[in-house]
């Protein structure tokens, strides 16, 4: 066993290929027998004890190498089950009533060059010729299941067993000649020859072909810069304002996209007006946080002289340079030669060039396979499959390595990753690129249609229209919405660039202490809560109620039409609900004052009506479970006492409630729009006449929101809500 207990993923190619035991024969990764699920199933059964698996440990001393691997990998899967209370220990006892016997099964995951569609319902189908057939094998699954059927534990859980992912790198896919379409194993060390010439070939290849890459048409450089010295065989740094002395604006560089980190134990280097003149001579490699030396190793290796890091290229201390040099961002991430992500780190202290592919055991099994109809050149038949299992094997897979790291729940670097024109994401043991034209991997692995669903980066281009940026601005809130921050405060600077983006190629006015658009207020205005997840109000005041900013939690910004007002019959709510059309007046065109306790308002004309009480449910249907307050009206011509319901409401945060109860008569239903599901907001009167701007009107805060409507196209709550005797009202919101 110890041929094999030395093999890994950095040797193992290089390893002569191993016979497999008669059973293990049957595991062929034939690529012919591909069903409709991306799957190649195998001949290979076979019966054992959980959960040591004692045959597969027989065969393995026999010297099946492939068996030893399957045993090993099985087997400490099954205890972790037993550890986590997956599968109840008593099972494996040889006392247990279940005889502990189950099924063994392989299959082989493939994937094809080109995605597979939704609309092909994930249907996979065997295109090209063999060895390849218009695909690679990525995978394979051994799974088991007890032979008698599921099982079930004391608290009726049912249990049927487990399934067990490999790594695969299939010899027809490693010696393929075309170069994109051949894999290559993890290189040992990061920055190989191998791997730098990789990179480089990315960005040359987005910068000469992919027109949906391009940058601006005007060379730019940031204010700031780092140059990268080399020195005695070290590498050290200096901050330089590139206006003085001048920097040619075509003048290369690349950006880094990180996590700082705890700034309260270890925060990382930062210029501040201390220090701002010394970093102007030399930052000293031993000073640097190990993801600032990380980056300048790999600008120095793809030869990049400059770079561009936020906490060194920006004054920290300084509020006037923090927000000029945060409204340019969008100009960084556009402008730069590759943004260079130090997606695996989760401070600026963690490095991300480290690896460990000599930690990951493989094992070389040769196979034979048959091609019928092939020519002669690719009817080969002797063949081998390399397999490997990371500690953790989703992390080879672009979905977990970089949308579900770390890096990939803050705020900023949402922001970051929308706007860089390219990106190479470094993770653990795999190097990923992405730009608007591919996405590519250092094993060159064929990205998944999941991949491509869940690119967030911004669209280019001069002539996109308003209507598609704003899709993907609804699309990035949502999101966004979800993300943390350190600073609370951040939220709307965090977003200001890609609004930038979107001012840059039309002529829509945004408001920046809001995070809305002017124009589009209407249906802007009725964003609302999700039941996910906790909601909340920041510590301290960082946007006005009515902006989506003003809560912390998963928010929800598109609604779908459900009525149509101008085919409504005279009369009728809907009727009066259009004739007077939801109008904007005024903003408060200047930032507003921090002092100010009415800062931000927004002035609109429109139908309002005044809540006498709002009442939260004792009991509360699933079909009225997003709308569960009654709002109720003082009936025209009736005692205060005579209350109807006219609409039903949602409070965005749910703190709100003792307000809400105890403040009837200070609650108003604005109205917005009769033909979404939501059709107006919940406000709570704050004061009166306080700003000078809004003298003379009654000033309203938002609470959440509310709807005329019982359920999306059915009957209006209450016919009598609106007349058409009820003029528009002009309200003020803070």
């Amino acid at each position: 066993m110890s041929e094999f207990n030395s093999l890994n993923l950095s040797n193992v190619k290089a390893a002569a290929e191993l016979t497999p035991c008669r059973d293990c024969a049957a595991i062929v990764p034939d690529r012919s027998k591909l069903n409709d699920n991306g799957d190649i199933p195998t001949g290979y059964e076979h019966i054992d004890l959980y959960p040591e698996f004692p045959s597969l440990c027989a065969s393995a001393d026999a010297g099946c190498r492939l068996c030893g691997f399957i045993q090993h990998e099985l087997s400490s899967e099954a205890f972790l089950d037993m550890e986590f209370g997956r599968v109840p220990a008593s099972w494996a006892s040889p006392n247990s009533s279940w005889d502990r016997r189950v099924k063994i099964n392989v299959k082989f995951g493939f994937l094809p060059f080109s995605p597979v569609s939704p609309a092909d319902n994930f249907c996979y189908h065997l295109e090209g010729s063999p060895p390849q057939y218009n695909g690679v094998v990525t995978s394979m699954w051994v799974s088991y299941e007890p032979v008698v059927g599921t099982l079930r534990g004391k608290d009726d859980v049912p249990w049927d067993g487990a399934d067990v992912e490999f790594s695969v790198f299939d010899s027809p896919d490693l010696l393929a000649p075309a170069p994109e379409k051949k894999r290559r194993l993890p290189s040992p060390s990061t920055l190989s020859d191998e791997n730098v010439e990789m990179m480089r070939r990315w960005i040359d290849d987005c910068k000469s072909n992919h027109k949906e890459c391009l940058g601006s048409s005007d060379p730019w450089v940031p204010t700031r810069l780092l140059e990268i010295i080399h020195g005695d065989g070290d590498i050290s740094l200096r901050l330089v304002e590139t206006a003085n002395p001048p920097i040619h604006k075509e003048t290369p560089f690349a950006a880094l996209s990180h996590m700082w980190g705890d700034m309260n134990t270890k925060p990382p280097l930062r210029t501040v007006s201390s220090n701002y003149e010394q970093l102007k001579k030399l930052i000293p490699a031993k000073s640097l946080p190990r993801n600032f030396l990380d980056t300048a190793l790999i600008c120095a290796r793809l030869g990049i002289r400059y770079m561009w890091i936020d906490s060194l290229c920006i004054i920290q201390d300084s509020v006037e340079d923090w927000r000029r040099e945060a409204a340019l961002m969008h100009l960084v991430y556009r402008n730069a030669e590759v943004t260079i992500v130090a997606t695996s780190a989760t401070s600026s202290h963690d490095g991300f060039l480290q690896r460990g592919i000599d930690t990951i055991p493989a094992v070389k099994i040769a196979y034979s396979i048959e091609h019928p109809g092939a020519t002669v050149a690719n009817k080969r038949t002797n063949q081998y499959v390399i397999l490997c299992r990371d500690k953790n094997p989703q992390e080879r897979h672009r979905m977990f390595a970089v949308s579900g790291s770390r890096w990939n729940t803050r705020a900023w670097t949402m922001q970051e990753r929308s706007l860089s024109t390219r990106s190479i994401h470094f993770c653990r043991n795999r190097i990923f690129y992405e730009c608007r034209n591919c996405l590519r991997s250092e094993d060159n692995e064929p990205p998944q249609e999941s991949d491509l669903i869940n690119s967030v980066l911004w669209p280019r281009g001069t002539t996109t229209s308003f209507a598609e940026l704003y899709q993907h601005w609804q699309l990035f809130l949502a999101e966004y919405s979800q993300r943390n921050l350190t600073v609370a405060t951040d939220k709307l600077p965090a977003i200001q660039s890609v609004a930038a983006e979107i001012t840059a190629v039309t002529v829509h006015e945004y408001i920046p202490y809001a995070g809305m658009w002017l124009h589009n207020l209407r249906s802007e205005l009725l964003w609302h809560t999700t039941p996910f997840g906790n909601i909340s109000r920041p510590p301290q005041w960082r946007a006005p109620s009515w902006s989506w900013a003003s809560v912390e939690g998963n928010l929800v910004f598109w609604q779908r039409s459900f009525r149509n007002t101008s085919s409504s019959l005279p009369g009728s709510l809907l009727y009066n609900l259009g004739r007077h059309p939801f109008e904007v007046l005024g903003t408060d065109e200047a930032h507003p004052d921090p002092s100010s306790e009415t800062r931000g308002f927004l002035k609109v004309r429109t139908l309002a009506k005044r809540i006498s009480t709002a009442r939260l449910l004792d009991k509360i249907p699933g079909k009225r479970s997003f709308f569960p307050y009654d709002l109720f009206m003082v009936c025209q011509g009736q005692e205060d006492s005579n209350e109807t319901v006219f609409a039903h409401g949602k409070l965005d945060v749910y703190s709100d409630k003792d307000a809400v109860q105890s403040d009837g008569g200070l609650l108003m239903y604005l109205h917005i729009d009769g033909e979404v599901r939501a059709t107006g907001l919940i406000l709570q009167k704050v004061c009166k006449g306080v700003d000078n701007k809004a003298t003379g009107a009654d000033v309203w805060r938002r609470l959440g929101i509310g709807t005329l409507f019982a359920d999306r196209a059915r009957p209006a709550i209450n016919e009598e809500a609106f007349s058409e005797h009820d003029p528009p009202q002009t309200t003020t919101l803070i």
